[in-house]
């Protein structure tokens, strides 16, 4: 029987996302673990955006040349060796080094990938093709926190390393051994000569116009600049939420952090350990609660997306959805902003997770859809200019708020939230936007 390349780039994808699961939201804890302040943080994720951003178009050219297959096994390859220096780094400045080599080589797993399922898929299919990309995505982040915060709480027998390295040294493991099984069983899908599937890849130098050009468009600006302000908004949780759980809540981490070590070892004493010996085990322990809140989140949106989502959108239409889901989404930032216990931080996050759930897909849909197929390439490389220039910019400045005050990020981005939902209120059904779409393309009013 032939095995489909679409279920084998789908676990390949999975296992790929599932190791980036296992660290993202321990970043904070390796800041702190080698002495790093927030801002610190941010800049580390704002780096790793940027090469994304600059390589992820040279990688998406290449594919065209050589083929997909050999540029998704160098990123996969990539991963390992940048997670690998990620767990081993002895101070931040290697650390750095490997979140930027990161950036530029796992550019080539997720753009090239899209390209391979529009290449083996008719297009009346591509959407479906499309989703599994988005399941892969939606699998990776809800597993691998839950991973990555066990296995931050012990060292490796072998490399004896501090415990908050552990999940980055497994990560780079399950790397390698993705990219051993995309060796034997990923199939090539493009030869060259074959013409280029015609995804476009967003580069510093088409990004802007396609901004401007689309902003232009009145039939789409209204949709693009909800996303905008969403994007930019939401990225506070991306990049300072793990800061907050650290900072609030360090007291109350390190009491949870000696009860689990003492349990352990019964007849013992906390301060029979070292100083340093402490920090290691408070540091597992914000990592694995980090790690608990990113899971819980995953779930959720998971169940939301996949049983909930579709049942609603025959109650309300995208653009009621959207404007529910946003609405959530300022409440919960304003309640992670004033939360004050690890249970109503829990809490707050699955309201989050069910705004943005409801938000995301209704919102695509709208944009998609609000304008000719000519144009929705120009859309969705605007969309994602936006985005990748939500996760550059904001995590420096909201990492360097929360370092000043831990609820500063979340109450910005409540506000600017709360902007987001009131342009939302102009949104059209997706009927009316498909219907005055058509319109304006059979009249030639669509903007050149």
């Amino acid at each position: 029987m032939k095995r489909s390349p679409i279920l084998i780039l789908f676990v390949t994808l999975f296992l790929d996302l599932l190791g980036f699961g296992l660290i993202i939201p321990l970043i904070p804890s390796y800041i702190e673990h080698y002495g790093g302040k927030p801002w610190v943080g941010g800049a580390l994720l704002a780096c790793y955006s940027l090469m994304q951003f600059v390589c992820a178009p040279l990688w998406g050219k290449l594919s065209d040349r050589i083929g997909r297959r050999p540029v998704i096994l160098a990123g996969l390859i990539g991963s390992a060796s940048a997670f690998l220096a990620f767990g081993l780094a002895p101070n931040l400045l290697v650390l750095f080094i490997a979140r930027v080599c990161a950036g530029a080589l796992t550019a080539a797993s997720l753009p090239t990938a899209q390209a391979y399922i529009a290449d083996v898929t008719p297009p009346e299919k591509r959407s479906g093709g499309m989703a599994l990309l988005g399941i892969a995505f939606g699998l990776g982040f809800a597993f691998g926190p839950a991973v990555g915060g066990y296995a931050a709480r012990y060292s490796l027998p072998i490399l004896h390393n501090a415990p908050i390295q552990t999940p980055a040294l497994i990560a780079a493991g399950l790397s390698f051994l993705n990219f051993l099984w995309a060796v034997f069983m990923l199939p090539e899908s493009h030869f060259p000569g074959d013409p280029p599937a015609g995804l476009k890849q967003e580069s510093l130098f088409t990004v802007f116009p396609d901004i401007a050009r689309v902003m232009s468009n009145p039939q789409v600006k209204a949709q693009m600049l909800v996303y905008a302000f969403v994007t930019f908004s939401f990225t506070a949780v991306e990049s300072a939420f793990s800061w907050l759980i650290i900072l609030r809540f360090h007291d109350v981490l390190s009491v949870m952090a000696q009860h689990l070590w003492t349990s352990a070892h019964p007849g013992l004493l906390w301060t029979s350990m070292t100083a340093h010996a402490r920090e290691l085990q408070v540091e597992a322990m914000q990592g694995a609660e980090t790690s608990h809140i990113f899971l819980l989140v995953g779930v959720t949106s998971l169940v939301v997306q996949g049983f909930i989502v579709k049942g609603l959108t025959r109650i309300l239409p995208e653009n009621r959805m959207v404007m529910v889901g946003v609405f959530l989404m300022v409440l919960a930032l304003m309640g992670i902003a004033v939360a004050h216990t690890l249970g109503a931080m829990e809490w707050v996050s699955v309201v989050l997770a069910i705004g943005t759930s409801m938000n995301n897909p209704a919102l695509f849909a709208l944009i998609t859809q609000a304008a000719g197929p000519n144009e929705r390439g120009t859309l969705t490389g605007a969309q994602q200019g936006l985005g990748s220039l939500a996760r550059i910019i904001s995590p420096p400045i909201n990492t360097y708020m929360v370092q000043k005050k831990a609820s500063l990020p979340f109450f910005a981005s409540a506000a600017i939230m709360l902007v987001g939902f009131m342009l939302s209120l102009r949104l059209k059904p997706l009927n009316q936007n498909a219907a005055d779409s058509n319109n304006d393309g059979a009249q030639g009013a669509v903007h050149p």
